[in-house]
This record gives C-alpha cells, structure tokens and sequence, in this order.
C-alpha cells in the first residue's frame, strides 16, 4: 500500500471523527471502561498471596512453542485441571483471538459453511475468512433467522459450522444457548462458543453453568475480561485437540506463554469458588444500575455486567466522553463502524469495586452532559 494511500484514508478516518488513537490512562479516576469484571486482575491482595506461594517458579519466557519446550510441568496441571471441571479435553492457547481464528481455519474449508451471529468478534470473522468456508450471517440472537439458515443449507452442505458467544461485548446481551443446542438435535452441525465476557462472571462460564459443555464441539474461554489474565482455553474432543496440535498453525509456530501466566490462571482456576461473594456484588451493582437508568431515562441497553448507554452520534459521543473524564470518569466512545451508526455508545464494565454512589453520581453526570450537548 503506498504511503499517499494510508495518509489518505488515515484523513478519512479523522474527518468521520472516527480516527484511533493510543490512550494515556488517569489510574486515580473511576474507571468504567475496564473488562475485569470481578476485579481480579487489579486485585493487590490477590497478587501478594499469589506471588508467596509461586514466585519462585515464576518465568516470564517459554522460549518455545508448545511442541518443544513450551510443554512444561505448570501448563499440564492447568490441563488437567480443565479437564476435570470441563470433563472434556482442554488446550491452553494465548489468546482468545488466535483460539478462534485457528479453530475455524483449522477445521473449515471451501467445503464448509459457517453460519455466525452477525455480530460475532473479529476474531471469528478472520478464521472464517482464512478457512474459505461459505459464510452466512443470522440476525443477532434471533433462532428463527438461525434455523432459516440452517433449514435452507443443511440438505447442501454435510459440514456447518455454528458460531455465537454467549456473553456479547457492546450490548452486553446474552445468547440463548439451550435453544441453539436444541437446534443441534435436527440439523446435526457443529458448534462453537466463545465465553470472553462470562468466564469468571458466571463462574466457569455460562455453558458449564447451564450443563451445556458436551453438547458445545468448541468452547472457547478467552481470560483476558472475567479471568484478569491472559491466554484461552479450547475444550473439545481429545481428536479436536490432537488435531490442532499437528494441524493448528498459530499452536505450532507461536512461542508459548510463560509459567509467569499459566501458574495465575491455574491459581485463578482453583479458587474459583473463592469469588461467589464478588458475584453476588456485582449482581446487586447490575440490578442497581439498570433501576437507576430506568429513573433517569436513559437509553441504554443493560442486561449483564456490559452497559451501554447510547448516544448516537460519533461526534457528540467524543464530546461527552471529555467531558466525563475531565469530571474524573474513565470512559471512552463506541462509535461507528464498530457498532451500527445510530448506536455510538459509552460502555461502560461493571465490577464488585465500584460502589452504587460511584454508579449513581455517574449516571447522573452522563444525563446531564447528554442533555447540554446538541
């Protein structure tokens, strides 16, 4: 691409008002943007305890993939410890976006077809196009769309793909997984989940909560939100696996993460149970919110621990949002193309830390800078 190119659209993008920028984060405002949503990954406690009783094993480099050194002693105990919970295979990967694209290039070709959620992560769209499977996209959450689909491609292709995360990152809406497992039953596809935003929130995550694990080819568990890590678990089939570790490009020729990681995944793992009274915080901090955005009138979309208040419009989207931060919130806009113009947001992430007057002095503040702006 030729230099004059990427200034050119590089001015596009500032004139749509919709130009990225790296940010520099004020740590002593209230942050409402963050992802760690049962403050784990913040939590200075947690970390004090966890680096006595490990820090001597720590090591900040594998130095290999997996398929030579990267095997070590930790990453197998992981293992083996989603293998119990999961009572299926597992395989530790180092990211949530390199489980999902290799997945779907892996196991997908010209011969496939994908059916996914229309608003299914990057990720997924990026392992759908390196596959060269079909794609076709279902209406968001809708069943009726999905078995359309399904009823309509199913007596053309024998390999179909199902894609949708349980938990979705803008809206903060939840699939409804018992129905598309059912789905399962007559038109025999695989499928795929990604838990991103409900590991931890949901304990292991909504499918193992619903009992869905075996009905699932492909659970993903990205911990970079509700885990405060980072990294991902697949859980398949031992041949699922088996096949990724000799077919799975991104596995074979990525250097794994380090013990530094896979020993706090495995920490975070086993103390589970440890989390049930963040949870129950963050529930109550939930109901809380969307009552006091139902007071206020505020259009917002609120049905888990993700809330987003809309705006509507990049422009005036940038405006509030600085002058929120100016006001010590840490917050920052959704805007078009990442999510449907009209819809530009502010999203906020819930955590057991903040505290209701925190959430209620905020709320306030939005409403009266929506209000000022025209």
């Amino acid at each position: 691409m030729k230099l004059k190119n990427i200034v050119k659209e590089l001015e596009i993008k500032k004139s749509e008002n919709n130009k990225r920028e790296l940010k520099i984060i004020d740590e002593t405002g209230l942050n409402l943007s963050s992802n760690d949503y049962l403050g784990i990954g913040q939590d200075k406690n947690l970390r004090v305890e966890f680096l006595k009783k490990f820090g001597d094993k720590i090591l900040f480099s594998s130095s290999s993939s997996r398929l030579i050194t990267g095997n070590y002693k930790e990453v197998r105990e992981l293992e083996e410890e989603l293998d119990k919970i999961y009572k299926k295979s597992s395989l530790v990967v180092n990211s949530g976006f390199s489980a999902n694209k290799t997945i779907i290039q892996t196991f997908y070709n010209k011969n496939s077809l994908i059916i996914t959620d229309r608003l299914n992560h990057a990720s997924i769209y990026d392992g759908i196009l390196s596959s060269g499977a079909k794609i076709v996209r279902y209406k968001h959450l809708n069943i009726k769309s999905l078995e359309e689909s399904l009823e309509k491609y199913s007596k053309i292709y024998e390999d179909i793909l199902v894609v949708t995360e349980s938990v979705y990152s803008m809206d903060g809406d939840i699939a409804p997984l018992e129905k598309i497992v059912k789905l399962k039953e007559k038109y025999l596809f695989d499928l795929m989940v990604d838990e991103a935003h409900s590991y931890g929130v949901y304990g292991y995550g909504i499918a193992y909560e619903k009992k869905l694990v075996k009905d699932i080819d492909f659970l993903i568990i990205p911990l970079g939100k509700g885990g405060g890590s980072v990294g991902a678990y697949i859980i398949c089939s031992k041949e699922h696996k088996d096949y990724l570790l000799n077919f799975g490009r991104e596995i074979i020729y990525t250097t794994f993460l380090p013990s530094a990681n896979i020993l706090w995944n495995l920490y975070i793992l086993k103390n589970m149970d440890r989390f049930k009274e963040r949870r129950k915080k963050l529930e109550d901090l939930k109901n809380f919110t969307k009552e006091k955005i139902k007071e206020l009138n505020i259009n917002a979309i609120c049905e888990s621990q993700i809330i987003a208040l809309i705006i509507g419009d990049n422009k005036r989207a940038d405006v509030i949002c600085k002058n929120l931060r100016d006001k010590n919130y840490i917050v920052y806009p959704i805007k078009s193309p990442t999510v449907p113009k009209g819809s530009e947001r502010i999203r906020v992430g819930l955590n057991p830390n903040i505290s209701k007057k925190d959430i209620s002095n905020f709320l306030e503040e939005f409403k009266n800078e929506f209000n000022s702006i025209f």
